[in-house]
């Protein structure tokens, strides 16, 4: 079903709840789920429109609002819902979330760590208030975090990411990783209403209050999966001191409800935070190398740096495999510098465009990737034809000509403006493409010359600037 019918058939609805027509209705950007958003406002109001064709995950979402609004836990309102079950209106929640905070170089950081607190404060209460009284039937797909929900996320670790990035392993040895795994994970207290994605993307700011949205899979299960869903999300890179800190915190809150078991949980938790990261690898596999979705293809390395330092703190014997496995995928996703340099890398590249675009850095993601196709081209001249953009010939060429001089002045002066924007909030990486037919003349060209009036502006400023020809390097 194409966005136009969904615009219409929530039109409709709208209509239907409030008496009067919406002026404005807009798709919002898509996250990691197949339900689709739409921002839909009158003059009078605004709220958020949804289809989702999992008429059984609605029912859900309906039943656990409800079941949690009246337990005072801050959530959406459903505000109205189709014949169908698959459209339904909710609560505008605004569109500042908690990680857009956590990420913002000019976010107060005193105010930040006061969210997160009472966000944690409030994890807490739907971990407790949430499972009194719940209808574990309205639970989907599945009611319970059990040796069946535990094997699912292990497994899709293993076939959305493990086999994907192409490392070699043991059958035998990984089984009796994930078999152990699952033990611990499950040997504790299992009396909590699990939210299943706890992350900052889904903790909504309104008014300076934080707001849960996307807790359609909660089940009964383990609270500490979801403060480890949180403290070890990849992309709020949190501190290993922050996270003992809002751990301690998560604790001392389920206290005031009722009794834990903390010489149980805190032992505990390093084994849920492993567990929860092999789950979102899963997760980035499937979005990030299937689908190509940038912001999961970021979260790799991140993730696998977690992944690397609970390994190391744990020092279980029983995970020494899962050890080794990791040290590989962190050499095959890249993870850090073999330098010391702590500066902005801006990395200039060359490329066919026919033969794909330059790759992604697995952290940072893309940046500028300029056309130069439409500039006069040098290899349909049998002078330049055997030459390339670094030789002597066609740089004169393409010099003397008005065209590629306007731009690459053009493209400098873009770049140039994200790189003191870059160096000012303290990046770290920044990409530069430059494509053309065959990769060997024009986007060459246009790369040197970047690089060139980059080292003449910039200097030795805490810039690297590192360059690489794609197609030349194939030669």
């Amino acid at each position: 079903m194409h966005s136009i019918s969904h615009i219409e058939n929530l039109s409709k609805l709208f209509s239907e709840v409030y008496g009067h027509s919406a002026l404005n209705i807009v798709q919002l950007s898509g996250s990691g789920s197949a339900r689709i958003y739409f921002r839909i406002e009158s003059q009078q109001l605004s709220c958020i429109g949804t289809f989702n064709d999992d008429v059984k995950e609605n029912e859900t979402f309906f039943y656990l609002t409800e079941h949690l609004h009246h337990r005072n836990i801050s959530v959406p309102r459903v505000l109205g819902i189709s014949s169908c079950r698959r459209y339904y209106l909710q609560s505008d929640l605004g569109s500042l979330s908690l990680f857009d905070k956590i990420t913002d170089a000019n976010s107060d950081t005193l105010e930040v760590q006061n969210l997160i607190g009472q966000a944690i404060s409030n994890l807490a209460r739907f971990n407790i208030l949430g499972f009194d009284g719940i209808d574990d039937s309205k639970l989907y797909p599945i009611s319970h975090f059990d040796i069946k929900s535990v094997m699912w996320d292990l497994y899709y670790f293993k076939y959305c990411f493990l086999k994907p990035s192409g490392v070699t392993y043991s059958e035998a040895e990984l089984e009796n990783v994930f078999g152990y795994l699952a033990e611990k994970v499950l040997n504790g207290d299992n009396q909590f209403l699990q939210f299943r994605d706890f992350q900052s993307r889904n903790i909504m700011i309104l008014a300076n209050q934080p707001y849960f949205i996307d807790y359609q899979s909660a089940r009964i299960g383990s609270g500490l999966y979801d403060i480890a869903s949180f403290l070890y999300q990849a992309k709020a890179n949190f501190s290993d001191s922050t996270r003992q800190k809002f751990l301690v915190h998560y604790l001392d809150e389920l206290s005031k409800y009722r009794s834990i078991n903390r010489c149980e949980m805190v032992p505990q938790f390093p084994y849920m935070a492993i567990f929860r990261i092999l789950q979102t690898l899963g997760a980035y596999g499937f979005r990030g190398l299937f689908e190509r979705k940038t912001h999961f293809i970021q979260s790799v390395p991140l993730a696998l740096h977690n992944l690397s330092n609970l390994l190391a703190n744990v020092d279980d014997s029983r995970l020494r495999y899962l050890s080794q496995l990791n040290k590989e995928l962190l050499g095959r996703y890249q993870v850090g510098q073999s330098d010391d340099f702590d500066g902005l890398t801006v990395q200039v590249y060359s490329f066919s465009i026919k033969s794909g675009y330059p790759p992604l850095n697995p952290e940072h993601g893309g940046g500028f990737v300029f056309d130069c196709r439409y500039l006069p081209n040098p290899g349909q001249l049998d002078l330049y034809k055997n030459l390339t953009g670094l030789d002597k010939p066609v740089i004169d060429y393409l010099l003397s000509l008005d065209e590629v001089n306007v731009f690459c002045d053009n493209a400098f002066s873009l770049v140039k403006s994200a790189i003191d924007k870059y160096l000012s909030r303290n990046f770290k990486h920044l990409s530069v493409g430059f494509g053309c037919t065959g990769g060997q003349h024009r986007s060459v060209f246009c790369a040197e010359n970047l690089v060139k009036q980059l080292k003449s502006t910039f200097g030795d400023s805490g810039l690297r600037i590192l360059v690489k020809h794609i197609e030349l390097e194939k030669r």
